[in-house]
């Protein structure tokens, strides 16, 4: 049976919440003595740390102090997707994680891997490396609502191991809300976390993930199952997790409990009152086609050089992890190799990659 361990936390105290970290950190029994852990964050973009989108900076230092006190060797990182294109170093000053990391930051996004994935929708993807090579990871969500997902949790915050263009081009494959869902589970079960640590101190409401309103909930919640964790996500904001495509999915792959009352939930737990659910503008498109041709552009790669910057120095060759890109004269790429990772754009020290119009503006 999963476990559900529920901490009273009014504010980010590093004093409060510390004790708390240490106690998850040791509920399930592992043995986290000198092990590499990748501690992953839900790092959307370059939010600051009271906006209500991001993991909490201050948990995220808690937890790799505690587990370096263990001995472990931690890795600190996250893929934020389309807004984080050339913008990592950004999304972590910005958001505070880099502080937080202590030199521990990592860019998920540099060393991708092919996989395969059992999926109706595809049959490999491209994920960061780091979850495949270390020995535990943490999966560290932000308790938000979705306007397409309805909630943002544990399974949600997986798919962040995909890298660059991934993203877009697996929301193409499968645009439609009840499909993404499946597809979200698909991803998930890839490597399923071995601990959740939910940051519920402040949580958001509304339209999330990142444009509705902050919401004090008060809790620090971790669990050994991200659907046990999701479950308990949807009682407290008042979902019928039935009508969570993701957590019905998960529930019909065994990967998540049908019912709380399957779970060992250790303290109390109640819905939180008046919570204000997303309006879900996704049922504006309910076929899918807009969310389609939109991502299907952005994943998409379409890469540029500016000559007039460009000193063919090599370092997007040297950074290109598919070896996707030559260099005669300047710059050319091999858009059949490409996977829109973007290292290329993030590595250039002259700023003379150039991305597609549609990409640079969400960029921005």
């Amino acid at each position: 049976m999963s476990y559900l361990l529920v901490s009273p936390a009014t504010r980010y105290d590093e004093e409060t919440l510390a004790p708390m970290v240490s106690a998850m950190l040791d509920r399930r029994g592992i043995d986290w003595s000198r092990k590499t852990v990748l501690v992953k964050p839900n790092l959307l973009g370059p939010f600051s740390p009271d906006s209500g989108v991001v993991t909490h900076p201050l948990l995220v230092k808690v937890i790799r102090e505690e587990l370096r006190r263990r001995g472990c060797r931690v890795l600190v990182g996250d893929n934020p997707g389309v807004r984080g294109y050339g913008m990592v170093g950004r999304m972590a000053r910005v958001t505070g994680v880099d502080r937080a990391a202590g030199g521990d930051f990592v860019n998920l996004g540099l060393r991708p891997r092919g996989v395969e994935i059992p999926s109706r929708y595809v049959d490999r993807v491209s994920v960061c490396s780091e979850v495949l090579e270390v020995d535990h990871w943490i999966s560290v969500p932000k308790f938000k609502t979705h306007v397409s997902t309805v909630i943002t949790g544990a399974v949600k915050n997986s798919y962040g191991l995909l890298v660059g263009g991934e993203k877009a081009r697996l929301h193409s494959l499968a645009p439609r809300p009840d499909r993404f869902g499946e597809l979200l589970v698909d991803v998930y079960a890839l490597r399923p976390p071995d601990l959740v640590i939910m940051d519920a101190v402040t949580g958001m409401e509304g339209n999330g993930p990142s444009g509705g309103s902050p919401r004090q909930v008060g809790l620090l919640l971790s669990s050994d199952s991200g659907g046990a964790m999701d479950l308990a996500v949807c009682f407290l904001m008042g979902v019928d997790p039935h009508k969570v495509p993701s957590q019905r999915y998960a529930a019909e792959r065994g990967l998540a409990p049908s019912r709380l009352q399957e779970v060992e939930v250790e303290s109390d737990l109640a819905p939180i009152p008046g919570f204000r659910l997303p309006s879900t503008p996704a049922r504006l498109d309910p076929g899918g086609i807009l969310q389609r041709t939109v991502f299907r552009r952005l994943s998409r790669p379409r890469l540029g050089v500016d000559r007039r910057k460009c000193t063919a120095c090599g370092s997007c060759v040297r950074g290109c992890p598919q070896e996707a890109i030559t260099i005669k004269d300047y710059p050319r790429f091999d858009t059949a190799r490409c996977i829109g990772c973007y290292c290329c754009y993030e590595l250039c020290p002259q700023g003379a990659v150039r991305v597609g119009r549609l990409v640079d503006f969400l960029r921005r």
